[in-house]
């Protein structure tokens, strides 16, 4: 087993300043320290490192304890060279925590030409713990090009964030088949506070490799904490992916989540990707806010009795206190040969599964792919006072047979609240109101049935019989243009 330390085995303060290292590790265990093998205190900056294993091990680009007080870490590059089964932990900056002002480097770490047969390799952005005070994480980058691979990455903090802390704008790059990804865009635990998170974005381009994001904190965002701008490219063929837009718990308090995109996947060969996003978390209570989210399902280029489905949620699982939905826009994946009427490929939530209380949804727009989409604007179940956003659903030519479950119309004392919606089908050229086909209103259901062209339709349940005045039409000199 093999120890290297770029500067010392001990603590960096003071005004110290570690040099530019380069240590490799060539046992079957390495462990190596870019700067020192304790700590980086007062105004110690770390160098900027290269650290290598060939072999399982601990990287740790400045730290192995903590960096606090005004201490900033090194940029540093840390990497593994060695085609074997291995376990790597790789820290860019302190493998214990972030504190009071410090600051993470912009770190790279490089994971290239490996078949690691699932073996896990663990990635901590900044802190291996937690970051407090006002710590400042740095901008990191992530590049994976492996094979049957298990990583698991944190931008900034594998523990919690809290006080002021502020979570850098990493980039995870994402290639090579088979591999299973686990990011979490800053923290793997907690948000609170006034912490912020920052701008990640996840880029896959590998095949049927499953993956979870995380925008920002993998377990609860509380106090007054904000979420980042957080974007999520899926690969080809993904097994399947989650996305959770700010946290995979709850948001309380007043947390407010970011303005996240999610773009699933781009199915071209044995199909049955699947995806479910979340555009904030999967529960939302208190005064918590959500982003203005844009969600894409999944995409099939040919037919597939295997194509996954896709469930959109704009906001949450479950929303109840005071919280307010974000203006969420959510696209339904496409389909080369649709399944007949009344099974859907997608499923298209405006805000939450359930809505309670005295929340309120969303302004969200919600569009039609060629795949069957059931689609609503505000929640499949809405309790209490809960009350709807003004929704607009979008209709292009090649629809399929899609449904809306909870057209709004602003009658009061008909249903649930659930705002003034619009149908949109300027995309289909329709300029008029006696151009829509229409069947009756059956008072029972509060069904009809749009009819665009033979097997292209949607049935809306509304609160009462279409009007003229619920649907978004073309110019009139729309099929002159």
């Amino acid at each position: 087993m093999a120890i290297l330390f770029g500067d010392t085995s001990g603590s960096l303060r003071g005004k110290s300043h570690g040099g530019d290292q380069t240590l490799l590790g060539t046992d079957p265990t390495n462990t190596l320290y870019g700067d020192a093998g304790l700590d980086l205190l007062d105004r110690a900056i770390g160098g900027s490192d290269t650290l290598t294993t060939q072999g399982s091990g601990n990287l740790y680009g400045d730290a192995g304890r903590n960096i606090s007080d005004h201490a900033i870490g090194g940029d540093d590059t840390l990497s593994i060279a060695f085609v074997s089964p291995i376990n790597v932990n790789m820290y860019g900056d302190a493998g214990g925590n972030l504190s009071d002002h410090a600051a993470g480097g912009n770190d790279t770490f490089l994971i290239s030409g490996l078949l690691l047969a699932h073996q896990p390799i663990v990635m901590y952005g900044d802190a291996g713990a937690d970051m407090l005070g006002h710590a400042q994480a740095g901008n990191d980058t992530f590049d994976f090009n492996t094979h049957d691979g298990n990583l698991v990455s944190y931008g900034d903090a594998g523990g919690n964030m809290s006080g002021h802390a502020a979570g850098g704008d990493d980039t995870f790059t994402a290639r090579g088949p088979q591999n299973f990804y686990t990011v979490y865009g800053d923290a793997g635990g907690n948000m609170s506070d006034h912490a912020i998170g920052g701008n990640d974005v996840f880029t896959e381009s590998s095949i049927q490799g499953p993956a979870t994001f995380y925008g920002d904190a993998g377990a609860d965002m509380s106090g007054h904490a904000h979420g980042g701008n957080d974007t999520f490219q899926a690969g080809i063929e993904n097994e399947s992916s989650t996305f959770y837009g700010d946290a995979g718990g709850s948001m309380s308090d007043h947390a407010v989540g970011g303005d996240d995109t999610f773009m699933g996947s781009n199915d071209i060969g044995q199909g049955g990707a699947t995806c479910l996003a979340y555009g904030d978390a999967l529960t939302m209570s208190d005064n918590a806010q959500g982003g203005d989210d844009t969600l894409m399902g999944d995409h099939t280029n040919f037919f597939s009795p295997f194509f996954g489905p896709n469930t959109l949620v704009g906001d949450a699982n479950t929303m109840s206190g005071n919280t307010r939905g974000g203006n969420d826009v959510l696209v339904g994946g496409d389909d080369a040969i649709p399944p007949p009427a009344g099974t859907y490929d997608n499923t298209l939530v405006g805000d939450a599964q359930t809505m309670s209380d005295n929340t309120r949804g969303g302004n969200d727009t919600l569009i039609s792919g060629t795949g069957n989409d059931d689609m609503c604007g505000d929640a499949q179940v809405m309790l209490g006072l809960a009350k709807g956003g003004d929704d607009s659903f979008t209709f292009n030519f090649n629809n399929a047979h899609d449904r809306i479950e909870d057209f709004g119309q602003g009658i009061s004392g008909v249903g649930p609240n659930w705002g003034t919606d619009h149908i949109d089908v300027s995309a289909v050229g329709i300029t008029d109101f006696s151009q829509l086909n229409i069947s009756a209103f059956d008072p029972t259901t509060h069904e009809s049935t749009i009819t665009f062209s033979p097997g292209n339709d949607v049935v809306v349940h509304s609160e009462e019989a279409l009007r003229p005045q619920d649907f978004l039409f073309a110019p009139q000199d729309f099929l002159l243009a």
